[in-house]
């Protein structure tokens, strides 16, 4: 028989919630696979343990803010002629 997890009120937790044994939140995939998806110059987020752990050290910098600015797109001109 399976233990009755409870909730921080004291109510038997719902079945079905949580992360089932066994399942897993990351995938593992190359380095050029990944590449093809983000490019270079790209950032992408990792666990500062992990690169701890790598030998890495980690240094704190200011986070970069992304302003786009709207592309002016002319707009082409159409001449008509209305008849009545």
């Amino acid at each position: 028989m399976s233990k009755v997890t409870k909730n921080k009120d004291g109510s038997p937790r719902k079945s079905g919630s949580g992360r089932r044994k066994g399942a897993n939140s990351f995938a593992n995939i190359s380095l050029a696979d990944l590449e093809k998806f983000c490019g270079s110059a790209s950032v992408i987020p990792v666990s500062r343990v992990w690169l701890e752990k790598m030998g890495a050290s980690v240094s704190s910098t200011p986070k970069t803010s992304v302003v786009s600015s709207p592309k002016e797109v002319e707009e082409q001109k159409i001449s008509f002629t209305l008849h009545q």
